[in-house]
């Protein structure tokens, strides 16, 4: 096709059957790396005991972290359920005393309206025939002029101490 100046036609025409793999072509290679055998070195009696010795000890520390981790949740777990347990209890205490101070304040209101001066005087006229005090039945006493006593026999003094020198 011709080039033109401009434009390159060239981009647009179909293009040839590539590999679409992105993995790189492997060239086979028949030989083979060289590859040694390392034994390892046998250990002796006394080195197999202190390595035994050593795994023991390190079995030994993870059992007792794992046991002292175990111990540790199981005191929360617990602790956490006493006090749920406990807030429960409060929760119940503090029903009961909202119930009892409700039942406080009924009955001093139906106290204070048993003891009103009102019904007191309603049930002292109704139930007892009592009557309200009239002016001509108060009787007024006048303590102001000197004491005097009046003695079983009819003396009269004006002195209490006399009376108790005399009985001496």
């Amino acid at each position: 096709m011709a080039q033109n100046t401009m434009y390159n036609f060239e981009l647009f025409e179909p293009a040839a059957p590539r590999n679409t793999s992105t993995a790189p072509k492997i060239k086979p290679n028949n030989s083979r790396p060289n590859l040694k055998v390392v034994e390892k070195p046998r250990l002796t009696a006394a080195q197999e005991r202190e390595q035994n010795r050593k795994a023991l000890k390190k079995t030994i520390e993870i059992i007792s972290i794992a046991a002292i981790c175990l111990l540790f949740l199981g005191a929360v777990i617990y602790s956490t359920l006493k006090l749920d347990e406990v807030n429960r209890e409060i929760a119940a205490i503090d029903k009961s005393m909202n119930i009892a101070k409700s039942e406080k304040v009924r009955l001093d209101m139906e106290l204070d309206s048993i003891i009103s001066l009102d019904n007191i005087e309603n049930y002292a006229v109704g139930t007892l025939g009592m009557s309200k005090v009239q002016d001509y039945q108060v009787v007024y006493v006048d303590l102001s002029s000197s004491d005097r006593v009046l003695i079983s026999d009819g003396k009269e003094t004006k002195d209490a101490n006399v009376i108790n020198s005399e009985n001496k």
